[in-house]
């Protein structure tokens, strides 16, 4: 135990996703041991986190750093290139206050060795643009995929002073957030990366098979890349081949262009959609743990916290075949290519109740890997062997 050792832990805007779990189960794993700053750029309400990720961190265990970002740029929604921009300036500036720095969204540019935890691909245009490409649709303008974007990005880009340290030099440590993530990065940059699954919390209640309702939920933020569209799409061609199911959407709608879309798909439907909205503690227990099936949507994600969870609340869930959701999964009856072959596989499940036990053991030994405890060990683990070779380097300059 060293309070000594001064680690600091950067996100740029703490929402409510994947990479914000890391932050909250790192600082669990670490504040016991060393002296813990947060480090982002956006508003911090410790309340809403440990409710939502189920810590409990303290305001007194940890030390919040801000970037300093004008009222107006944050308010703004197409900024988000520009706050990244100052948040990566602030980070290089506080980086020498540290020992240990700890990215727990994509890599970040400190300036220093650090350790970077991958979340998705906004950070590779090519991986990225392959996987989940711009939609030239309406929007706002600064969303498109045309030379006004390209300007701004570049603009934001030079304005955030890139250090011009590699960060694939061998010298930071690179997390990956699934062995289909990692395979990619090794491929592609020929650097060593390890995986470490993000923390999914434990708290579900084993409900039997029996007692649950046939139908589906969908969890995660409702954003263009999560294809909820497709989803209603595939159970619609379920309920045409004679199947009553239902679905429950959880997650915050909001009121950008592809929120009003799903929004009004959901009321059309709404005889057997639901649109839960945000749900915390135990109306999501109760909604994941009360029905039997769920369905994830987004192709070629990078883990799929939404789809872990579902998996440890005991349904069965069936997602895309390419991405970390389906490493998650790790079977051919729940994993589709397209709107069609979903459609045959889930009828195919639904009219064979007594695989449904098979598939739900299945799951269970899969859920078991994504545990909080697994994370904890594996940052701590990473932590000590950074501190290990910082020690040697020292030794030896």
């Amino acid at each position: 135990m060293n309070h000594n050792v001064k680690v600091g832990i950067a996100h740029p805007r703490l929402g409510l996703g994947g990479s914000e779990a890391r932050v909250m189960w790192g600082i669990e794993a670490l504040k016991k041991d060393y002296d813990i700053s947060l480090i982002t750029a956006g508003d911090v309400d410790l309340d809403i986190l440990n409710k939502f990720y189920g810590t409990s961190v303290n305001d007194n265990e940890i030390t919040c750093r801000q970037a300093p970002i004008p009222s107006l740029l944050k308010r703004v929604s197409g900024a988000a290139a520009l706050r990244g921009a100052l948040y990566q300036r602030f980070c290089r500036r506080i980086a020498g206050d540290f020992d240990v720095l700890i990215s727990a969204y994509n890599l970040c540019d400190f300036g220093l060795p650090a350790i970077h935890c991958l979340a998705d691909f906004s950070w590779d245009d090519e991986i990225r643009t392959r996987l989940h490409p711009l939609s030239p649709g309406k929007g706002k303008v600064i969303y498109r995929d045309n030379f006004l974007r390209k300007c701004y990005l570049r603009f934001s880009k030079l304005f955030a002073a890139p250090s011009g340290r590699n960060l694939f030099s061998g010298k930071d440590i690179i997390l990956a957030n699934s062995n289909w993530v990692a395979n990619l990065i090794r491929k592609k940059y020929g650097v060593k990366v390890d995986t470490l699954y993000p923390p999914v919390a434990d708290e579900f209640p084993l409900v039997p098979i029996e007692e649950r309702e046939v139908g589906f939920v969908c969890i995660g933020r409702i954003f263009p890349e999560k294809r909820i569209e497709r989803i209603i799409d595939i159970l619609k061609g379920i309920r045409n081949r004679g199947h009553d199911i239902h679905l429950h959407v959880i997650g915050k709608i909001n009121n950008s262009a592809y929120g009003k879309k799903i929004r009004q798909l959901c009321y059309r439907h709404r005889e057997w959609i639901t649109a839960e909205g945000s749900c915390f503690g135990k109306k999501k227990q109760s909604l994941l743990t009360g029905h039997k099936f769920g369905i994830h949507a987004c192709q070629g994600e990078a883990f799929g916290i939404g789809v872990a969870e579902m998996v440890k609340a005991g349904c069965i869930v069936f997602t895309p075949s390419e991405g970390g959701q389906a490493e998650i999964i790790n079977h051919r009856s729940l994993l589709y290519d397209n709107v069609e072959d979903a459609i045959d596989k889930i009828d195919a499940v639904l009219r064979q109740p007594k695989l449904h036990y098979d598939l739900r053991d299945h799951l269970e030994k899969q859920g078991a890997k994504f545990s909080t405890s697994n994370f904890m060990h594996g940052l701590r683990t990473a932590v000590n062997n950074f501190l290990c070779e910082k020690e040697r380097q020292r030794k030896t300059s």
